[in-house]
């Protein structure tokens, strides 16, 4: 009844039968009980019925529980917070390497969060907070995190956990959770797929029947690493990935300068690219690398379809997807639908957003 009631925002008495198969007076019983206990509450009238009265509506009380999403990276934190129906009640952006100093830095971002939304960080039911890299839940160890080196200690969750006692507190990676808000904004599709991100750093996430594939050690869909024709294998791409080092930001920068582009960033550097028709055979030798890397996973895990998503995705939109079509079309003789990405320019932190509500209405619904 729960979950129908964040599904529906509003019920009624009837609704409620109609959707759970429940008689009349066991719905209104249990609407009783849920609403004593301050899990629901009225919610005015709904239209008038045959026989003259308006039926009673009863809503999720949204502050029931609270739910935060935190992602984590240099130069940034953003924090989220959101009541039990889904919510927002405040969203603060940090511009600093804080967070990037470890847990305790990025706990009071949260706490300085909660402040301004007037709430004490013990009405947080949970958390999820988004790293750059891999999460090894055995261990309680985050890899690949060069970039935030003081997140690279043992016990990362039982810190985060021990600063957050009253909430349930999760670390998961950001393609993962991306590829969560993919799930989610892309409804009614496929929810068997494999996200390939471009972005400040190559990366995927694999989904599989509506469930993240993490692997054994969280490292599944670490796609920098793939090894394609091309690529050069050495220390640095040991450290960084193969893939990384040929279409990653310095790569696409690169590439645009030879072919006498000027660029200051990699995103400004596709859209040079796309834009120059005299770059096109740049353009082509790009995504026939993203197609090998593609190729890669398609001929392992066989997805139903494929997500382009990150920044240069999103930049890149028709153009830079069926170019990519066109290479994939060209090694393989049958490959799963290729789409853009449908989520919004927040994918990360509209993830851990889903996710977190999801772990707070678990705990706070079976209570």
């Amino acid at each position: 009844m729960l979950d129908l009631l964040i599904e529906h925002d509003t019920l009624t008495r009837k609704d409620v039968s109609t959707l759970t198969g429940l008689s009349k007076p066991t719905a209104s019983s249990l609407l009783q009980r849920l609403e004593e206990s301050g899990l629901v509450r009225l919610s005015g009238f709904g239209e008038t019925g045959p026989g003259g009265r308006a039926p009673q509506l009863y809503r999720i009380n949204p502050a029931a529980g609270y739910a935060a999403a935190v992602d984590v990276r240099p130069g940034r934190a953003r924090v989220r917070i959101a009541d039990i129906a889904g919510s927002v009640v405040m969203e603060c952006v940090e511009e600093s390497d804080r967070a990037a100093n470890g847990p305790e830095s990025a706990a009071a971002i949260v706490r300085s969060c909660c402040d301004r939304a007037g709430l004490s960080p013990a009405q947080l039911d949970a958390i999820v907070v988004s790293v750059p890299g891999s999460y090894d839940i055995a261990t309680d160890t985050l890899s690949y995190v060069d970039h935030l080196p003081r997140w690279q200690h043992a016990s990362v969750g039982a810190e985060l956990r021990m600063l957050f006692p009253d909430a349930s507190v999760a670390i998961e990676n950001d393609v993962n959770l991306a590829a969560i808000a993919e799930r989610h904004a892309a409804r009614g599709e496929s929810e068997s797929f494999f996200l390939f991100w471009l972005d400040d750093g190559v990366g995927g996430a694999i989904m599989i029947d509506g469930a993240l594939h993490r692997g054994s050690r969280g490292a599944a869909g670490e796609a920098a690493f793939l090894l394609i024709p091309g690529a050069v294998f050495d220390a640095e791409s040991r450290t960084d990935g193969a893939l990384e080092r040929i279409v990653g930001y310095p790569a696409l920068r690169a590439r645009a300068a030879e072919a006498g582009l000027e660029a200051a960033t990699a995103p400004e550097a596709l859209r040079a690219l796309l834009d120059d028709p005299t770059a096109a055979p740049a353009v082509a030798e790009l995504c026939h690398h993203y197609a090998c890397a593609i190729v890669s996973v398609i001929a392992v895990i066989d997805p139903a379809r494929i997500v382009l998503a990150g920044e240069l995705a999103r930049l890149g939109g028709e153009r830079l997807r069926a170019e990519v079509a066109r290479q994939l079309a060209a090694i393989m003789p049958a490959t799963p639908p290729l789409t853009v990405t449908v989520a919004t320019d927040t994918p990360i932190l509209d993830g851990a957003m889903i996710m977190s509500l999801g772990i707070a209405r678990d705990r706070v619904f079976t209570t």
